[in-house]
């Protein structure tokens, strides 16, 4: 399967379903007999998902394929991916700063061949001598060490000395690794989860990591834990044990890590530290370096003459220790560059940053203009998205994650994703908005029925209605329980959750096609109605096939969630439309249908629409705001979530939740 596959089976899957719907209804038509239109339009209708359902599963279990295929694969999926990445960070031009580095020696177990200094540029040679090829890259916050690593990356990708059994690097962010995990499991999980849309299967991303054939290129150790954990329980402490495990044939396995320095140093002071590694600190930006990228990044150098005069003549002063990394340089030329819609004059005069007394003065001026300066400097969707409702959204979403703890951390949550978002409007509004939707719709589905004016229906009806009703409701409360509640969640909950699926999609399926047939013999029939499509469903089924999500759109598993459960909640709804002799149960069998595969198939999507009825203080479309805030500058992307573009925008949001005036 390769990167076209998702299209390829959606739209094989597409063809099938509509073409086995033109033969139930000629089946129905031809013959006039309720229990053989019924069987012969289960079979034509469940038939494909099945089909499909059983070779996504065999697919996502096979043996993996040749490593070295498949590692080539994943080396220009990464190129493609921290290409995009690095584009915005930087923003236009693409201009970076050549940051200098200096190697720091730890009192024991470093690793060979370091040199002292190097600098940005040559960050790929540098790393190359480093044996074993183990790296640890620290510096002050917004240093550029996210900017180093995707560099580096990029260095050895693009390497003209690469050859085919070099390991290919991957970043990953490790604040959501639960340290409970194992390392090289955690790993395969990441491959796969952020390149299964390439083609690689779990068996793919499990054989390459065993085969050391991924370098783990890790971004954010501090960003594990919060400043206020004590050291002995951080989960940077079991990490970087398991990184000191990592093995290899020849030894310790190369590895890249990225960490704040004062994090760092509190780990290697009580000998917490990746052994057998060479550890480097990136360096303060010089007033040189500094007048460079302002020079390059403005139309006007003469604007900030006086800026760049000053960073020379005190370079230990305020100006220069607030402008001393390159997210605040980025802080100011987007602040300070910003011009008028109108007159296409400069808003502001660089000249304002020497009348602060202090460097916090300077970040919190920054701070306060950055948000509206970049959100009028995007080019798309301007006017839907002004400065004020921006500011009030990520501040409330920031606020959400300094509330939220990472798997077993105790520090502020980093990750946006879509489907965890849910808690932001209350856990337990969600959850009973959720349980009660299902059951009006179900119970409201039913309503048709009843035969109004009419002698009374048979008790039959009325009991599969509250069956229904009650299956559904129960499953909804089940998947309630998770205060976190990924893709697919029932089915991964293991065996159980899969039996619990096959039984709910067994019960709905058998009491929605008896009511919908009109004759008692359809309860027996559509018992197994329903656990073949269940079947189907628990084996993978179409997930396979839409749950891929692209690296660069956290959106997908949301929509791909809801399209697999709407798809075969239509294929389970068509069977009770076109096989029914009971006009009235046609119209129930197939909206129970449709409500009982969008509330039991799916998870991520229907509880992110619930969310969305419930929240307050967000926009209706948030994914696209949010993918609006990455194109802004204001967030970036982090497999399949966002993150904000600093940590110290994140905070500052948390803390000021209404705009500056």
């Amino acid at each position: 399967m390769g990167g076209s596959g998702t299209g390829g089976t959606r739209g094989v899957y597409v063809l099938l379903l509509a073409a086995t719907a033109v033969v139930a209804l000629w089946v129905t038509w031809r013959f006039q007999d309720a229990p053989f239109a019924a069987t012969a339009t289960t079979v034509v209708l469940a038939g494909p998902a099945s089909f499909l359902g059983w070779k996504a599963y065999l697919d996502g279990h096979r043996g993996a394929a040749d490593t070295g295929a498949r590692a080539a694969l994943l080396a220009k999926a990464v190129l493609a991916a921290e290409t995009r990445q690095r584009a915005q960070l930087t923003g236009d031009g693409a201009h970076r700063i050549d940051l200098g580095f200096q190697f720091r020696a730890e009192p024991a177990n470093n690793a060979a061949g370091a040199a002292a200094t190097g600098h940005l540029s040559g960050v790929t040679a540098y790393y190359k001598t480093v044996r074993p090829a183990r790296l640890v890259v620290t510096g002050a916050p917004g240093a550029g060490k996210t900017v180093l690593a995707i560099d580096l990356v990029l260095g050895l990708l693009t390497d003209p000395a690469r050859t085919d059994a070099d390991p290919v690097p991957v970043r990953m962010s490790l604040a959501g690794w639960d340290t409970d995990i194992p390392l090289e499991q955690w790993l395969a999980e990441q491959v796969h989860r952020r390149f299964r849309d390439r083609g690689l299967t779990p068996a793919d991303a499990h054989a390459l990591v065993e085969q050391r054939r991924i370098l783990p290129v890790l971004d954010g150790l501090d960003e594990m834990d919060g400043a206020a954990t004590p050291v002995p329980r951080r989960r940077a402490v079991a990490a970087l044990r398991q990184l000191n495990a990592y093995q290899d044939a020849a030894g310790s396995a190369p590895v890249i890590l990225t960490c704040r320095a004062e994090q760092y140093d509190e780990l290697a002071a009580l000998d917490v530290r990746m052994r057998e590694a060479a550890r480097i600190e990136i360096a303060p930006v010089t007033p040189a370096q500094a007048d460079a990228y302002l020079t390059a990044r403005s139309t006007d150098p003469t604007r900030w003459a006086s800026v760049v005069q000053t960073l020379y003549a005190a370079p230990g002063g305020t100006l220069a220790r607030s402008l001393a990394t390159p997210w605040r340089l980025n802080l100011a030329v987007t602040v300070y560059e910003e011009r008028d819609p109108e007159t296409l004059l400069p808003v502001r005069r660089p000249d304002d940053l020497l009348a602060f007394a202090s460097p916090s003065a300077v970040r919190d001026h920054l701070l306060g203009l950055y948000l509206p300066a970049a959100c009028r400097q995007h080019p798309t969707h301007a006017g839907r998205y002004g400065p004020e409702e921006t500011h009030r959204w990520l501040a409330a979403l920031a606020r959400h994650l300094a509330a939220t703890t990472p798997a077993s951390g105790t520090g502020p949550g980093t990750d946006l994703a879509l489907h965890e978002l849910w808690p932001v409007a209350g856990a337990r509004r969600v959850r009973s908005a959720d349980a009660a939707i299902a059951a009006a719709l179900v119970l409201g589905a039913g309503v048709p029925v009843v035969p109004w004016g009419s002698p009374a229906p048979p008790l039959w009806l009325f009991v599969g209605v509250v069956v229904i009703a009650a299956v559904v409701l129960a499953a909804v409360l089940l998947a309630g329980r998770s205060e976190v509640e990924g893709p697919r969640i029932l089915h991964r909950r293991g065996r159980r959750g899969q039996l619990w699926q096959l039984l709910t999609l067994a019960l709905v399926g058998g009491s929605g096609f008896g009511l919908a047939s009109g004759y008692r013999g359809g309860w027996a029939l559509g018992l197994p109605v329903g656990l073949g499509i269940g079947v189907a469903a628990a084996l993978g089924g179409f997930a396979q096939g839409l749950g891929e999500t692209q690296p660069t759109d956290p959106r997908r598993p949301v929509r791909d969630d809801l399209a697999f459960g709407l798809m075969l909640s239509v294929a389970f709804g068509l069977t009770s439309l076109v096989a029914s002799d009971f006009p009235a149960g046609r119209v129930f069998g197939f909206a129970a249908s449709l409500v009982a595969g969008l509330y039991v198939l799916t998870g991520a999507g229907r509880r992110y629409l619930v969310f969305l009825l419930c929240a307050r203080g967000l926009p209706w479309r948030l994914g696209a705001f949010l993918h609006w805030s990455y194109g802004a500058g204001l967030l970036r992307v982090s497999g399949v979530a966002y993150q904000f573009r600093h940590r110290e925008l994140q905070a500052w949001l948390a803390a000021h939740p209404d705009p500056v005036p």
